[in-house]
């Protein structure tokens, strides 16, 4: 018989830090409160219950009308832990097999990390991991629900922290990112309008974690710096991924007039190559520095290549990110020849 897992979102703070004019979680993402995001994704899984642990304010009227189970918490304002006491609670009394606890202001992990998390019992905790760091959700199964902190502003951390041997680690392509402030607010809004505009300049949902790390004259994403692993562990050797539509077609044109072959020609591998090297002590370093280590690393230069050039707009994005790439250089300064000057250039460099 499989568990009976139950969502959990604690909505009970004040959320002091934000000084918005409203409560962080009514705050909306395109006309979409926080906290309905939150619910929402939680819901679109199908678990057994989704619990909303409640406040001062019940959030009523941002709820939806079905679906949820709303949990009051009385002592809210004693810390985090008891509004987690009071989930588990009402886990308890309808004889659950285990939560799965997010904060309500993280709008953006996404219905796939809640269900990777249902799936994953395989240890008493399970924890999503976003570039190789651990944060919430959180899955928690029954039997150390009375291991949990009964008072303080503390939640599962607390018991999971001196007990790594019992944490599974959920790699998550969603964003962890809450909304503390109102500076926090404007930081997912872009982190969701970028997930939309990548989503459609690649034609599919992005498999990791990226930042936009450089955009055209109207905003919009032109190069991606990803985590060098996907969320289902496969690695990722492109660091910096060239997805602007524009220049992604002006590059299929110049390589289209023997653009690799005069590249390697005019450069020289020698220099070609060490900017391969470059590119792989950066990679490597991220992963150096991440708290989780993957069981599978990339290998390889610029997208992958260990010899001379595969892709030119793999060493165009390098370079358009500020990378010290020869071959990015060439590129940039032969887009005269299927193109006006109308193309980004690299930081620093006007």
């Amino acid at each position: 018989m499989s568990s009976r897992v139950a969502a959990v979102i604690l909505a009970a703070g004040s959320g002091s830090r934000y000084v918005g004019e409203t409560h962080k979680l009514r705050a909306e993402i395109d006309e979409v409160s926080v906290l309905a995001r939150s619910v929402n994704a939680a819901r679109a899984v199908g678990f057994d219950e989704v619990f909303v642990v409640v406040g001062d304010d019940d959030f009523a009227d941002i709820l939806p009308e079905s679906g949820v189970t709303v949990v009051p918490s009385p002592r809210w304002a004693d810390g985090q832990a008891h509004s987690l006491q009071a989930a588990v609670s009402a886990a308890r009394e309808k004889s659950f097999d285990a939560i799965i606890v997010a904060p309500g202001d993280q709008p953006l992990v996404g219905a796939v990390t809640w269900a990777a998390l249902r799936d994953a019992d395989a240890t008493p905790f399970a924890v999503a991991t976003y570039a190789g760091v651990q944060r919430p959700p959180t899955r928690l199964a029954s039997s150390i629900w009375g291991d949990l902190p009964t008072e303080g502003d503390q939640g599962a951390r607390a018991v999971m922290k001196p007990s790594p041997e019992l944490v599974t680690e959920v790699p998550s392509a969603g964003s962890p990112h809450d909304v503390d402030t109102v500076e926090a607010l404007e930081q997912v809004r872009q982190i969701y309008y970028d997930r939309i505009a990548v989503t459609e300049l690649l034609g599919r949902t992005p498999m990791g974690q990226f930042e936009v790390v450089v955009r055209n004259d109207d905003g919009e994403p032109v190069v991606l710096k990803n985590y060098p692993v996907l969320a289902n562990g496969r690695p990722m050797p492109t660091l910096y991924w060239l997805c602007g539509e524009r220049e992604s077609m002006l590059i299929g044109r110049l390589e289209a007039m023997k653009g690799v072959r005069r590249a390697e020609a005019d450069i020289g591998l020698e220099a070609i190559n060490a900017a391969h090297d470059r590119y792989c002590a950066e990679r490597d370093a991220i992963l150096d520095a991440a708290t989780t280590q993957p069981e599978h690393r990339p290998t390889g230069g610029v997208g992958g290549t260990r010899n001379g050039v595969k892709c030119l707009h793999a060493h165009y994005g390098y370079w358009l990110a500020g990378g010290d790439d020869p071959v990015g250089k060439w590129v940039h300064d032969h887009l005269h020849e299927v193109d006006t000057p109308r193309w980004p250039e690299q930081p620093g460099s006007a």
